[in-house]
């Protein structure tokens, strides 16, 4: 096991890729320069690597990678038959979520290698669509026991527990979760925008210092976030359109699991068969406006609770004899049972209108 520096990744993102020579490689192959690490005047030489496992992470050019060499089922460029490099993901150079750029450790103007003769000198640049500037990612506070999954541009998932009682105060951000019994498992993907400055490619490098902070997910400002909840309470849950008076108590939840689905906007999509939605105890549906479509009607709930109370207002009419029918034998008398229509246009519909 050793560390390698990346210099070519174009080999990684096509199929029916081969090296210099001619040689088959296989999906995320990558280029990489291993030489020795202690003096930087040991041998160096160019190799391709290949993923170490089916999770892959292809790294940037300039950044250092764990290589192992390990049993294969085909030649490899370190010239044994059925052994091969393979690369896990990029260490840690700068203390840089975004950016482990560390380049040319062992640089030279020229790469020389296998039959392929002389090569273009070493790539400034990351990549190939990386951007030129990315915005800083803050670390995700990690709290005592938990796995924390980070992307380079914002998205996280955590698997942790709620983080209550002890000292506290090795912590640099709280958790927005709180529950009653320490330990209780918890789930959290989430996606946030960096709003930072930006990330500093490794060749500017010389003497790092880490400005680093840790960020903690937070329902007000995320942009998406699923969260799988056991007994915890998300105080900062919100709804949209809380008129709904158990909408406005959302943040205020703990029971024994709860899953809340939290963006600006939130598609649940059937391709082909159904869709069901079903509360054991009640479904509440609540929107600004509410629609309801078939291959027949489209119809707004508040349109069609306008239609249906001007529909009890004409009949109100005629049974009260503020309207009448006319019939041979004259028009229609006040109707028998006026009262219950009083009753169904005032208490009885004005029950389903908002306050």
């Amino acid at each position: 096991m050793f560390v390698a520096e990346v210099v070519e990744t174009k080999w990684a993102f096509k199929p029916d890729q081969t090296d210099y020579e001619g040689n088959a490689l296989p999906l995320g192959s990558i280029e990489i320069r291993i030489g020795s690490h202690q003096n930087n005047l040991g041998q160096v030489r160019n190799v391709f690597a290949r993923p170490c496992t089916f999770n892959r992470r292809v790294p940037l050019i300039g950044e250092q990678v764990i290589v192992i060499s390990g049993g294969v089922n085909d030649w490899s460029s370190s010239g044994e038959k059925g052994v091969g490099f393979l690369y896990l993901s990029p260490i840690n150079s700068t203390d840089d979520l975004v950016l482990h750029q560390f380049p040319k450790l062992w640089a030279r103007k020229g790469r020389i290698g296998g039959t392929g003769g002389q090569r273009k000198a070493d790539r400034e640049e990351p990549g190939y669509t990386f951007p030129k500037s990315p915005k800083k990612t803050e670390n995700i506070q990690i709290f005592e026991g938990d796995d924390v999954l980070e992307g380079r541009f914002g998205a996280s998932l955590r698997m942790g527990s709620t983080v209550s009682g002890g000292d506290m105060s090795v912590y640099e951000q709280k958790p927005t979760w709180k529950g009653s019994a320490n330990g209780d498992p918890l789930m959290i993907l989430r996606v946030k925008k960096p709003e930072g400055g930006t990330s500093q490619a490794g060749s500017t490098v010389k003497k790092y210092r880490s400005k680093n902070k840790y960020t903690i997910e937070d329902l007000k400002t995320d942009e998406a976030s699923i969260y799988m909840a056991t007994t915890q309470t998300l105080n900062s849950l919100k709804g949209g359109f809380d008129k709904n008076t158990d909408v406005k108590k959302l943040g205020n939840y703990q029971g024994n699991g709860q899953i809340a689905v939290d963006s600006e906007r939130v598609i649940i999509n059937a391709k082909k068969d159904m869709l069901f939605l079903i509360g054991a105890k009640e479904a509440i549906l609540t929107g600004k406006k509410v629609l309801f479509q078939s291959d027949k009607y489209k119809v707004d709930l508040d349109d069609l609770m306008d239609f249906l109370q001007d529909w009890l207002k004409q009949d109100n009419d005629l049974a009260s004899g503020k309207a009448s029918y006319s019939t041979p034998a004259g028009p229609t008398s006040i109707s028998t049972n006026v009262s219950s229509y009083i009753q169904l246009l005032t208490s009885d519909f004005n029950k389903f209108k908002q306050p």
